[in-house]
């Protein structure tokens, strides 16, 4: 089997990055036909933004700069886990989903509902809610990354000079057979 080059990035970066485009463009797609349907409600217009900030964060993710460090993955982990867990906890104000409930909770839609005769959770909202902290949370991460500063460390070390080339006919033709990546053929 063939050696791939050394520019080749492999099948699971190669997957990887393909994945990203694709949801990116879908989270784009999504959110702008959404919006241009109608700005109904807050909770609807704040998952919506998200939903098109972190597309085009994920279709311009080589060009947001530095990798994140320990303080941007801290960030964005606890502004996607606490932002759950904490817009879950308080009545939810949404006139969207689960009328027949009394007393809903989450953020951006309706994730636990309550009425007299019982509890209701609601498993695609409470999905569609972890997409919208984690990618809020995403957005923060990408944001602390950018904003913090470099590591203070020694300066990146610079390549050294390519070997000069000849440039006259007379200098390439002081060559032997050996200098030559083919090895000696005519």
């Amino acid at each position: 089997m063939p050696e791939a080059p050394a520019d080749d990035p492999g099948i699971s970066a190669s997957a990887v990055t393909t994945l990203r485009l694709i949801a990116g463009w879908a989270f784009v797609g999504l959110a702008l036909l959404n919006l241009a349907m109608g700005l109904d409600s807050f909770p609807y217009v704040a998952f919506h933004l998200v939903l098109l900030l972190a597309g085009l964060a994920m279709l311009g993710l080589q060009r947001v700069g530095r990798r994140p460090r320990r303080a941007a993955w801290l960030t964005g982990g606890a502004v996607a886990a606490l932002g759950l867990v904490v817009s879950a906890l308080p009545e939810a104000a949404v006139d969207c989903c689960s009328r027949e409930y009394s007393v809903r909770h989450g953020f951006p839609f309706t994730m636990i509902a309550r009425n007299p005769g019982g509890w209701h959770a609601d498993g695609a909202r409470i999905l569609i809610d972890v997409l919208f902290w984690a990618l809020a949370g995403m957005l923060v991460l990408i944001a602390v990354a950018r904003l913090t500063p470099a590591p203070a460390g020694p300066a990146p070390a610079r390549l050294a000079a390519p070997p000069r080339r000849a440039e006259h006919a007379e200098e390439r033709g002081t060559r032997t057979a050996d200098d030559e990546n083919v090895r000696g053929l005519p």
